[in-house]
């Protein structure tokens, strides 16, 4: 699989991403998980992730991405594409971003039309 076929221009960003993990059960449902991951590239509809543990691919996850650079924040919702390891054993994965209710995909592609 090529994990490098996104369709639009990447933009190099390194920002912080919160990313939240459910639970899958009820009995654990106290279990949600906040993870702390840093982009390393964006783009309209997909974000490259580094974080310390792997994600499950296919997975629909909540994502809360903060700009420190001019205090954006984006709520958005990604679908796991793809995840490897790299050398340092850290997780990268490839995100879609989908479109959601609630979510700031709309806002987030119009980010990138003032940015063309």
């Amino acid at each position: 699989m090529d994990i490098d076929g996104r369709k639009q221009t990447r933009h190099t960003r390194e920002e912080t991403i919160f990313i939240e993990i459910l639970s899958a059960s009820r009995e654990a449902a106290t279990d949600n998980i906040l993870l702390e991951c840093t982009t390393q590239d964006i783009s309209p509809d997909g974000l490259k992730i580094r974080a310390e543990h792997p994600f499950i691919v296919d997975s629909i996850l909540e994502l809360l991405i903060s700009f420190e650079s001019g205090g954006y924040k984006f709520l958005l919702t990604g679908q796991v594409k793809w995840n490897t390891i790299n050398d340092e054993g850290d997780s990268i994965a490839g995100f879609e971003i989908i479109e959601s209710e609630h979510s700031d995909y709309l806002v987030w592609r119009n980010m990138f039309a003032e940015i063309a």
